[in-house]
């Protein structure tokens, strides 16, 4: 009988998750994501309270990536890819493995974009970028960085209830 251990259950994850970015990408109409249901009423608020607060580089910020929308979905997907990949190395029996578990995620997750992105240049109506590959990699890091800090959020948190 198989026993099913967290690295197994992670390890699961991943192929799923990268399956879906497999489906996502062999998609040739992402219609799913309605981008103009973005505008509304409280978008021109939202711009006043920040021009108000002198705070104007919120709206480039926005202005930036509502142009850029699809990259940031790329990160956005490429970054939950990142923390299924971390916690599938972060679980395993290796040692090897789970001392580098950043580091296996980041190499894994681009070169996993690469391929994604190689396969997408096939897909009839898609567009192979190397902006989107990097929105991928930017994605698989800043999970791995994320991580991090919550890592050492966490010991921290943890020193000092001792102390205290």
């Amino acid at each position: 009988m198989i026993q099913i251990t967290r690295y197994r259950v992670f390890m699961f994850l991943s192929i799923m998750y990268a399956a879906m970015i497999f489906y996502l990408s062999s998609r040739t109409d992402l219609s799913i994501i309605a981008v103009n249901s973005l505008n509304g009423a409280w978008l021109h608020d939202l711009a006043d309270f920040f021009k108000n607060n002198d705070m104007v580089f919120m709206i480039d910020l926005a202005d930036y990536c509502y142009d850029n929308f699809d990259k940031l979905l790329h990160m956005g997907l490429y970054f939950g890819f990142g923390i299924v990949l971390y916690l599938t190395f972060h679980n395993s029996d290796s040692i090897f493995l789970r001392k580098y578990a950043p580091l296996f995620a980041i190499i894994i997750g681009i070169m996993y974009g690469v391929t994604d992105e190689y396969h997408q240049s096939f897909v009839p109506g898609r567009v192979s970028s190397t902006a989107d590959l990097m929105a991928n990699g930017i994605g698989v890091v800043l999970a791995q960085f994320v991580f991090w800090a919550f890592i050492i959020f966490h010991l921290l948190l943890r020193k000092f209830k001792h102390l205290g």
